[in-house]
C-alpha cells in the first residue's frame, strides 16, 4: 500500500464502518474473535485508528448493540409492513427485533446486557414513540414498563430459539419420554399434544402468542385506569 492509499484509508475510516465490521466479527467468529487487532486488520488499517472513533472496547460494544437497535427500530420499514392502531405496530416492532437478533444471533447477550445508551438509539426511540402516538398510543411514565417487558420477553425467546446447550450436550427430550409421561397423565397429554404431533415446537406461534399478552395487558390497564369496562 502506497502512503497515497493509506491516506485514503484513513479518510474513508468512519465509526459506522467500524462498527459494521465489528459486528461481521462478532457474527462470524464470536466474542472471542472480536479484538481491536482483528478488527483493524479486518479494514486493512492499523488498530490504533480505531480509537479516533471509539475511546476502546466498552465503546465499541455500545456501538454494536446501537447498529442492531437502529436495524430493528426502522420505522420506515415498521410503517410499510403495519398498518392499524399502536397494538399493531409495537407486535411489528417486537417482530422486527426477533428477526434482528435471530439474523445476528452471537449478539443477543450484547443487547441482553447493553441498555440503550447513544444519542443515536434514543433517537430512534423517540420516533418510535412519535408513531405510536400517530396511531393512537397515550405515552406515560409507565410506558417504559411495556418497552421493558416487550424487550426481555423477545430476548428470552431470541436465546430459546438460537443458543446452543449450555456445556455443549443435551437440550433435546427423548421422544420415549415424551410419550410416556403424556400418555401417563392426561394434563400432560394435553400439555404436551402439539409437540408430540410436530416434533418440535412452533415458536412462531408462541412469540405471537406472548406478545400478544403482553400488549393486551397493558391495553386491559390502560383501559381501566381510563374508567372504561367492558359492558
Amino acid at each position: 500500500m502506497t502512503d497515497g492509499d493509506a491516506d485514503t484509508t484513513r479518510a474513508a475510516l468512519s465509526r459506522d464502518m467500524i462498527l459494521r465490521s465489528a459486528l461481521s466479527i462478532l457474527d462470524e467468529q464470536g466474542y472471542q474473535g472480536l479484538t481491536l487487532r482483528a478488527l483493524g486488520k479486518r479494514l486493512h488499517f492499523s488498530y490504533t485508528a480505531i480509537y479516533r472513533h471509539l475511546p476502546g472496547k466498552a465503546a465499541l460494544l455500545d456501538g454494536i448493540t446501537e447498529v442492531l437497535w437502529l436495524k430493528a427500530l426502522n420505522m420506515d420499514a415498521v410503517e410499510d409492513a403495519v398498518d392499524g392502531p399502536w397494538q399493531n405496530v409495537l407486535e411489528g416492532l417486537a417482530w422486527r427485533l426477533r428477526e434482528t437478533l435471530l439474523e445476528h444471533p452471537n449478539a443477543v447477550s450484547l443487547v441482553a446486557t447493553h441498555p440503550i445508551s447513544t444519542r443515536n438509539e434514543f433517537a430512534a426511540i423517540a420516533r418510535m414513540l412519535s408513531m405510536l402516538q400517530d396511531c393512537g398510543y397515550e405515552v406515560t411514565d409507565q410506558s417504559i414498563n411495556l418497552i421493558m417487558n416487550l424487550t426481555v420477553f423477545v430476548i428470552g425467546h431470541v436465546l430459546a430459539e438460537s443458543a446452543p446447550p449450555a456445556g455443549g450436550a443435551g437440550g433435546v427430550a427423548d421422544p420415549g419420554l415424551l410419550h410416556d409421561v403424556a400418555h401417563a397423565e392426561a394434563s400432560l397429554g394435553l400439555l404436551l399434544e402439539p409437540l408430540l404431533e410436530s416434533g418440535r415446537y412452533d415458536m412462531d406461534e408462541q412469540f405471537r402468542q406472548g406478545v400478544r399478552a403482553l400488549i393486551g395487558m397493558q391495553s386491559n390497564h390502560r383501559d381501566a385506569a381510563n374508567g372504561e369496562t367492558d359492558v
